[in-house]
Protein backbone atom coordinates (compact mmCIF):
# COMPACT_ATOMS: atom_id res chain seq x y z
CA UNK A 1 0.00 0.00 0.00
CA UNK A 2 1.57 3.39 -0.89
CA UNK A 3 1.72 5.91 1.87
CA UNK A 4 1.11 9.31 1.16
CA UNK A 5 1.81 12.86 3.12
CA UNK A 6 -1.07 15.57 2.44
CA UNK A 7 -0.12 19.22 3.55
CA UNK A 8 -3.54 21.19 4.26
CA UNK A 9 -5.42 18.39 4.59
CA UNK A 10 -8.02 20.16 7.01
CA UNK A 11 -8.77 22.98 4.37
CA UNK A 12 -11.84 22.16 1.77
CA UNK A 13 -9.55 20.63 -1.11
CA UNK A 14 -7.92 18.74 1.39
CA UNK A 15 -10.84 17.00 2.97
CA UNK A 16 -11.85 15.77 -0.33
CA UNK A 17 -8.36 14.77 -1.55
CA UNK A 18 -8.03 12.53 1.91
CA UNK A 19 -11.06 11.35 1.40
CA UNK A 20 -10.51 10.14 -1.97
CA UNK A 21 -6.73 8.65 -1.30
CA UNK A 22 -8.30 6.67 1.89
CA UNK A 23 -11.61 5.47 -0.14
CA UNK A 24 -8.51 3.90 -2.90
CA UNK A 25 -6.83 2.51 -0.19
CA UNK A 26 -3.38 4.74 0.30
CA UNK A 27 -1.86 4.88 3.92
CA UNK A 28 -2.14 8.56 4.66
CA UNK A 29 -1.07 11.50 6.90
CA UNK A 30 -2.30 14.73 7.02
CA UNK A 31 -0.30 17.72 7.97
CA UNK A 32 -1.36 20.99 8.92
CA UNK A 33 -1.92 23.52 11.35
CA UNK A 34 -5.45 22.75 12.06
CA UNK A 35 -7.24 20.07 13.20
CA UNK A 36 -9.42 17.60 10.86
CA UNK A 37 -12.84 18.64 11.58
CA UNK A 38 -13.86 14.79 11.16
CA UNK A 39 -11.51 11.40 11.48
CA UNK A 40 -10.59 10.96 7.56
CA UNK A 41 -7.43 9.62 8.49
CA UNK A 42 -4.38 10.15 10.57
CA UNK A 43 -3.29 14.03 11.08
CA UNK A 44 0.14 15.64 12.48
CA UNK A 45 -0.29 19.37 13.32
CA UNK A 46 3.07 21.24 11.76
CA UNK A 47 4.07 24.05 10.94
CA UNK A 48 5.48 24.43 7.26
CA UNK A 49 6.98 27.45 8.11
CA UNK A 50 9.71 25.78 10.36
CA UNK A 51 11.82 23.16 8.09
CA UNK A 52 12.89 21.19 10.90
CA UNK A 53 9.17 20.24 11.41
CA UNK A 54 8.77 19.69 7.90
CA UNK A 55 11.94 17.41 7.34
CA UNK A 56 10.86 15.48 10.42
CA UNK A 57 7.66 14.65 9.27
CA UNK A 58 8.80 14.11 5.98
CA UNK A 59 11.61 12.03 6.75
CA UNK A 60 11.21 9.95 9.42
CA UNK A 61 7.47 11.22 10.52
CA UNK A 62 6.38 11.14 14.38
CA UNK A 63 6.15 7.95 16.31
CA UNK A 64 3.71 5.35 14.74
CA UNK A 65 2.61 7.94 11.84
CA UNK A 66 5.67 7.76 10.44
CA UNK A 67 7.55 7.87 6.59
CA UNK A 68 8.80 6.86 4.51
CA UNK A 69 6.36 7.94 2.35
CA UNK A 70 5.81 7.04 -1.47
CA UNK A 71 4.29 10.77 -2.25
CA UNK A 72 3.26 13.94 -0.90
CA UNK A 73 0.48 15.97 -2.07
CA UNK A 74 1.06 19.80 -1.50
CA UNK A 75 -1.97 21.54 -0.50
CA UNK A 76 -1.52 23.88 2.31
CA UNK A 77 -1.61 27.42 2.24
CA UNK A 78 -3.22 30.48 2.98
CA UNK A 79 -5.95 29.88 -0.04
CA UNK A 80 -7.17 33.35 -1.46
CA UNK A 81 -6.05 36.85 -1.33
CA UNK A 82 -7.12 38.92 0.95
CA UNK A 83 -7.88 36.92 3.45
CA UNK A 84 -3.91 38.25 5.47
CA UNK A 85 -1.90 40.31 4.82
CA UNK A 86 -0.24 40.62 1.54
CA UNK A 87 3.21 39.86 2.96
CA UNK A 88 1.87 36.99 5.55
CA UNK A 89 0.47 35.45 2.47
CA UNK A 90 3.20 35.61 0.49
CA UNK A 91 5.60 34.59 3.07
CA UNK A 92 3.57 31.75 4.52
CA UNK A 93 2.90 30.06 1.05
CA UNK A 94 6.16 30.64 -0.59
CA UNK A 95 8.06 29.18 2.37
CA UNK A 96 5.78 25.84 3.15
CA UNK A 97 6.00 25.06 -0.88
CA UNK A 98 10.21 25.52 -0.36
CA UNK A 99 10.07 23.54 2.75
CA UNK A 100 7.66 20.36 1.64
CA UNK A 101 9.21 20.48 -2.26
CA UNK A 102 13.01 20.56 0.03
CA UNK A 103 12.06 18.00 2.79
CA UNK A 104 10.55 15.09 -0.12
CA UNK A 105 13.46 15.49 -1.98
CA UNK A 106 15.62 15.49 0.42
CA UNK A 107 14.07 12.36 1.42
CA UNK A 108 13.93 10.71 -2.03
CA UNK A 109 10.39 11.09 -2.88
CA UNK A 110 10.11 12.07 -6.20
CA UNK A 111 6.21 12.11 -6.53
CA UNK A 112 5.21 15.44 -5.55
CA UNK A 113 1.76 17.52 -6.55
CA UNK A 114 1.41 20.94 -5.67
CA UNK A 115 -2.06 22.64 -5.95
CA UNK A 116 -1.68 26.20 -7.89
CA UNK A 117 -4.61 28.84 -8.81
CA UNK A 118 -6.72 29.90 -11.70
CA UNK A 119 -5.69 33.18 -10.75
CA UNK A 120 -2.07 32.55 -12.09
CA UNK A 121 -3.66 33.60 -15.31
CA UNK A 122 -5.11 36.84 -14.39
CA UNK A 123 -8.74 35.68 -13.63
CA UNK A 124 -10.45 36.99 -12.18
CA UNK A 125 -9.23 38.83 -15.69
CA UNK A 126 -9.44 42.44 -14.12
CA UNK A 127 -7.76 43.19 -16.92
CA UNK A 128 -9.20 41.39 -20.90
CA UNK A 129 -6.74 38.47 -22.04
CA UNK A 130 -4.93 39.48 -24.86
CA UNK A 131 -6.32 36.34 -26.35
CA UNK A 132 -9.72 34.00 -25.01
CA UNK A 133 -9.65 31.14 -25.13
CA UNK A 134 -7.07 30.66 -23.25
CA UNK A 135 -4.48 27.80 -23.67
CA UNK A 136 -1.15 26.38 -22.74
CA UNK A 137 0.82 28.71 -24.69
CA UNK A 138 -0.98 32.14 -22.49
CA UNK A 139 1.26 33.48 -20.50
CA UNK A 140 0.93 33.86 -17.07
CA UNK A 141 -0.42 36.86 -15.53
CA UNK A 142 -0.64 37.39 -11.79
CA UNK A 143 -2.55 40.22 -10.42
CA UNK A 144 -1.95 39.77 -6.99
CA UNK A 145 0.90 38.87 -4.40
CA UNK A 146 -1.40 35.77 -3.46
CA UNK A 147 -1.12 34.92 -7.05
CA UNK A 148 2.41 35.43 -8.02
CA UNK A 149 3.16 33.30 -5.10
CA UNK A 150 1.66 30.44 -7.20
CA UNK A 151 3.03 31.38 -10.17
CA UNK A 152 6.71 31.40 -8.12
CA UNK A 153 5.33 27.80 -6.03
CA UNK A 154 4.82 26.64 -9.76
CA UNK A 155 8.34 27.50 -11.35
CA UNK A 156 9.52 25.94 -7.84
CA UNK A 157 8.04 22.66 -8.27
CA UNK A 158 9.20 22.96 -12.25
CA UNK A 159 12.51 23.62 -11.57
CA UNK A 160 13.00 21.08 -8.68
CA UNK A 161 11.57 18.40 -11.31
CA UNK A 162 13.43 19.22 -13.93
CA UNK A 163 16.62 18.95 -11.31
CA UNK A 164 15.42 15.78 -10.46
CA UNK A 165 15.34 14.33 -13.99
CA UNK A 166 18.71 15.38 -14.52
CA UNK A 167 20.27 13.45 -10.89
Amino acid sequence: MARILVTGGSGKLGRAVLRDLVTHGYDVLNLDQHTLPEPICPSLRVDLANFGEVAAAILGGVDERGGPFDAVVHLAAIPAPGLETDIATFQNNMLAAFHVVQAARRAGIRRIVTASSETVLGLPFDIDPPYAPVDEEYDTRPESVYSLGKHLEEELARKVAERTREL
